[in-house]
Order: C-alpha cells, then sequence, then structure tokens
C-alpha cells in the first residue's frame, strides 16, 4: 500500500492475492473449464433442423473434414493450456495453503512462468462469439452453457494472473 507521506492518505494498493484466495480461483477455474470443455457450446437452428455441439465434438469433426491445424490450435489453446495453467497453479498452491513441503515447486513456478505467456482462452472466447454472431446470419445461434463458461472462464484466469505468483517465492514450504 502507497500512502501519501504528509497526510497518510492512500494512493495506491497492491492487486496481490494470497495463496489462499489464488488457491479458491484456481479450483473455481477448475470447475469452469470442465463445464465450459463438457456442455454445449451452442445449438444452431436452421430450416427446423436443430443441432448442438460440444467444444471436443467441434474439434473431433475439425479433425475429420480435414481441418487438423485448426482442431489442433482450437484444443491446444482452449483445453491444454488453461488446463496445464490450472495443474501447474495447484502444484504450486496446495502445498503452500497445507503447509507442506514440496519438491516440484520451483518447477512448477518456472514452467507456470513460462506457460502463461501461451494461454490463449480469451482470445478463444472472442473468436468463438465472433463464429456464433456470424453463424446468426445463416442459423438461429444460441450460445450454450459451455460458451458462457469459456466467458467466466477467461475472467478467471485474467483474476489469477492479475494476482501474481512471484511474491510466493518467499513463502515456499
Amino acid at each position: 500500500m502507497a500512502q501519501c507521506s504528509r497526510c497518510a492518505a492512500v494512493m495506491a494498493r497492491g492487486h496481490r492475492l494470497g495463496a489462499h484466495a489464488l488457491l479458491a480461483l484456481t479450483l473455481a477455474a477448475l470447475v469452469v473449464l470442465l463445464i465450459a470443455v463438457f456442455s454445449t457450446m451452442t445449438t444452431l437452428r436452421l430450416r427446423g433442423v436443430e443441432g448442438s455441439v460440444t467444444l471436443p465434438a467441434a474439434i473431433a469433426i475439425s479433425w475429420q473434414q480435414g481441418e487438423r491445424l485448426v482442431a489442433l490450435t482450437a484444443a491446444v489453446t482452449a483445453i491444454v493450456a488453461p488446463a496445464l495453467l490450472i495443474v501447474l497453479r495447484l502444484l504450486v498452491l496446495w502445498p503452500l495453503v497445507m503447509r507442506q513441503p514440496s519438491r516440484h515447486f520451483i518447477w512448477a513456478m518456472r514452467v507456470l512462468h513460462e506457460a502463461s505467456r501461451w494461454s490463449m482462452v480469451e482470445v478463444l472466447t472472442v473468436s468463438a462469439a465472433i463464429a456464433i454472431v456470424r453463424m446468426a446470419g445463416l442459423a438461429h445461434a444460441v450460445p450454450g452453457a459451455g460458451m458462457l463458461a469459456f466467458a467466466a472462464l477467461a475472467l478467471l484466469l485474467a483474476a489469477l494472473e492479475s494476482g501474481g505468483l512471484k511474491h510466493l517465492w518467499s513463502q515456499r514450504p
């Protein structure tokens, strides 16, 4: 917290969260990721025919249609990268909160630092929203629970990133 040296008024506050708060956000992100992956992303209705699809099903369809780069990119950015970030955060935060030594702490912190640069959930969420808007011109498109969960996941991951992790080095059990 930064205070004025004359009047002691609060000028700014740090936004770092403690280990307990970061663990709670990480567990929430894990639950939301599971909802996002296994729930319906969108429902399309065209000429009386209605179809719903989950993200893994959409990835599989893209792969089968020969769009392997699109399928691989979607899988990595929407499922693998967020899952990796969440698992690495759990490897760091769980032992801190439980006050148990962890032999994976330093390794997980270093990998987490590098992996956090490659998370693309926010980009996927915006891309999916744009795709649904464009599909709405061709058919009636309704975003599903999976789409809303990805939006929530983007917010949770942004909150986790803003909470920071470097201050946890000194708390290592």
